[in-house]
């Protein structure tokens, strides 16, 4: 019995060696000298979740670090999406990840807690000369403004090729919102997001949109299958839609804005931005069921 409980432990550990294809680690500080360290990666056979032969253990029973505490979990993609809690934290987190596609869509949430903001974020910057990686990085910009809106901390996007650090401010700077933080129990908890992707994803979504989503209806909103939209008459006629996902990928492009079938779209937060053809943009967000 042992020889075999020792023959499934090599096969696992093989298996870890093999098939983990990149990782690394951000090494966090706070302003009055805490430290707190977390590993991120890319394997092909990781899943969603917490991957035991990958090295990742499940702490979300543990308490919030009083002082500085940073953590991957999947508590702003459910909350956000889902409107439950995250089922778990985590000190290492490899997720799925296929160059050169992109397939970049299995975001990290980086949550950050510390009484003693700023905090400073530092790795090796050489590792992501790759092309499969050279595009990857850590923001404060929610994935589904990527990249033609701001956030209330100043981290904004950091090109991990480009630096070895940055210092950063609270992503709940101005007061909260659920879109950048959660409370946990008494604990305010900034949210950050990770992703690997090559060069592309820092280009995706377009830089001139002359109008935001306030002027546009999306009904209904949240949807499962088909949507349409309203825009005043002021704007003209609509060109096209192009609908991105909450990592910046296009994932369709329609040219009627009336039941559009979006039955074949994964969960989540996607983006619309709509093309009028008299030249002007209009941007907007809806949540796939």
């Amino acid at each position: 019995m042992k020889k075999v409980l020792v023959f499934i432990m090599a096969i696992y550990s093989l298996i870890a060696v093999q098939g983990q294809q990149f990782s690394f680690q951000m090494f966090f500080t706070d302003a009055s000298g805490h430290k707190d360290t977390i590993t991120l990666g890319y394997d092909s056979l990781a899943t969603d979740g917490i991957d035991s032969f990958l090295g990742e253990t499940n702490i979300i029973s543990m308490p919030i670090d009083s002082e500085l505490d940073v953590r991957i979990t999947n508590e702003w993609k459910n909350r956000t999406w889902f409107s439950i809690h995250g089922t778990y934290h985590t000190k290492k987190q490899i997720v799925f990840y296929s160059c050169p596609t992109l397939a970049h869509d299995h975001i990290q949430t980086i949550d950050v807690h510390t009484n003693h903001w700023p905090v400073t974020a530092t790795w090796e910057s050489s590792l992501f000369s790759d092309t499969c990686r050279n595009g990857t990085v850590f923001t404060s910009v929610d994935p589904g403004g990527w990249w033609d809106t701001g956030s209330p901390s100043d981290l904004k996007r950091q090109i991990l090729l480009s630096n070895d650090s940055v210092t950063f401010s609270s992503n709940t700077n101005g007061g909260f919102s659920k879109v950048y933080g959660y409370i946990n129990g008494l604990d305010t908890i900034s949210v950050f997001w990770q992703t690997f992707a090559n060069e592309s994803i820092l280009h995706t979504l377009s830089s001139d949109i002359l109008v935001e989503d306030n002027v546009i209806t999306v009904f209904p909103n949240h949807a499962l299958s088909n949507i349409s939209m309203q825009i005043p008459p002021k704007f003209g006629t609509i060109n096209c839609i192009q609908i991105f996902s909450s990592t910046g990928q296009k994932v369709m492009t329609t040219e009627t804005s009336n039941d559009i079938n979006i039955s074949i779209l994964d969960k989540g937060l996607y983006v619309l931005l709509i093309s009028i053809k008299k030249g002007e943009k209009l941007r907007t967000r809806m949540i796939k069921e």
